[in-house]
């Protein structure tokens, strides 16, 4: 399992401009630190801009900036602003149908899992991620 595209960019950036706190970093800056496509990286800023999760300031010198403290945003926030959270709730063999009444041959194996990366999100801040070491290209 792994996170969509816009919620794996979406957090790469926000854990980058967490790193960097005071600082405002230009789309240009972050495309060329996270190796994010420039003109999706844009879009993606503008709706985490619009979701209040960073302050933009349009400009010579602007850029984007985390828009709270760190230790208040968590990785839920982020993932259900960009895509939503309703992936962590489907069957991972995409079965529609699939409940607990009427489990797929990976549902009791995947419900714990699922239940594991949810608690996750819900409890990693970006403060949390700060300090853990990470592998930029």
């Amino acid at each position: 399992m792994r996170f969509q595209k816009t919620t794996e960019y979406a957090i790469r950036a926000m854990v980058y401009l967490a790193k960097h706190p005071g600082q405002r970093l230009s789309t240009r800056s972050l495309h060329e630190s996270l190796d994010i496509p420039y003109k999706y990286l844009g879009r993606l800023m503008s709706r985490l801009a619009e979701a209040g999760l960073v302050s933009v300031e349009h400009g010579k010198h602007g850029g984007y900036q985390i828009s709270e403290n760190r230790d208040s945003i968590y990785l839920y926030q982020i993932a259900e602003e960009v895509e939503g959270l309703e992936d962590y709730e489907r069957c991972i063999l995409g079965f529609p149908d699939c409940s607990d009444e009427h489990p797929c041959a990976l549902h009791d194996r995947w419900v714990a899992h699922r239940e594991n990366i949810k608690a996750m999100l819900y409890e990693t801040t970006l403060a949390d991620l700060e300090e853990e070491p990470t592998k930029q290209p």
